[in-house]
């Protein structure tokens, strides 16, 4: 779901890509973003019972449509594994019995891309990352998707933080897709409770959670618990509103920034400082080769910015 904030961060990493992002948009998606869409689907599933079912589906149909962009040879292998994660992140994040979550209405210069709590309290998103530290938690907490929103809403926000692990092969390295089995009892371990840095045996059986239909999601989920693994790979940042000042400050900014981007009137020059780091531009291929996005790999957006 792209917003005003993605807006915001797109024109401040660089002008040219928010130029681009007014019209087109990147045919394939991404793994991570892949995931988001599966979770957040369950999130807001209103009929049905069985969210991780739900976000797996979703994930699935969106491997076929509109696909996966990947270098993986086993494109159909790694849609799979995204699946088998969204299953159980979505059943993580959203506990039986709860209500759907609810999309914020529209503002007056704010077009949000988060969601809202089923008691209409609280702001909610959901962040995916391969790792967690002070840094990405600075980095998250001040960024636009989260403070543009709570000051523009005057909401508090919870985060929900999914720690992915290194991404390789087509697989994502976590316990949300791999563990190891006991050779005799066959229980599901992912660590030592208490010598974590300590290995199993090589006679364990490591296992990835989408060859595995026997374990159910629940199961999964309860050895993730058991092993206090859950509690490193799935946790909670909240954001309080800021003071009024600091509040006014950020919208008038916001405001300030997205009247730069609409008086756009040609293509900016690009910024090379970002065509990489810390994820490459998805604009940076065609930016590179002095040439517009074409079709084909994006697709024009519906309504322009």
């Amino acid at each position: 779901m792209q917003g005003t904030a993605e807006m915001l961060t797109a024109f401040e990493t660089c002008p040219r890509q928010a130029w681009w992002r007014r019209e087109w948009e990147r045919t394939k998606m991404g793994a991570t973003q892949m995931l988001q869409a599966g979770v957040c689907a369950a999130m807001l599933e209103a009929e049905r019972k069985d969210w991780g079912e739900v976000a797996g589906e979703t994930v699935y149909a969106l491997g076929a449509e509109p696909g996966l962009l990947t270098e993986h040879y086993d494109v159909h292998s790694e849609v799979i594994h995204l699946a088998a994660i969204a299953d159980v992140v979505a059943s993580a994040v959203r506990p039986p019995g709860s209500l759907p979550w609810l999309v914020p209405e529209s503002l007056d210069g704010w077009e949000p891309s988060c969601f809202l709590s089923p008691d209409g309290l609280h702001l909610r998103r959901i962040v995916f990352a391969s790792s967690w530290n002070d840094d990405r938690h600075y980095s998250v907490c001040r960024s636009w998707p989260s403070l543009g929103p709570v000051s523009y809403y005057k909401m508090p926000m919870q985060i929900a933080v999914v720690i992915l692990g290194q991404h390789r092969g087509g697989k994502y390295f976590s316990s949300w897709s791999r563990g190891l089995l006991h050779p005799m009892n066959k229980k599901l371990r992912f660590r030592k409770k208490r010598d974590i840095a300590a290995g199993f045996k090589a006679s364990w059986e490591e296992v990835w959670r989408e060859d595995h239909a026997e374990i159910s999601t629940e199961q999964w989920l309860q050895a993730m618990l058991e092993d206090g693994a859950l509690a490193d790979a799935c946790f909670s940042v909240d954001i309080a509103v800021p003071e009024k000042p600091a509040r006014d400050r950020i919208v008038d900014m916001a405001k300030r920034k997205l009247d730069r981007v609409a008086a756009l009137t040609e293509l900016p020059d690009p910024q090379l400082t970002g065509c990489d780091w810390p994820a490459p531009c998805i604009f940076r291929d065609p930016c590179h080769a002095g040439r517009e996005p074409r079709e084909g790999l994006f697709k024009i957006l519906t309504s322009s910015y």
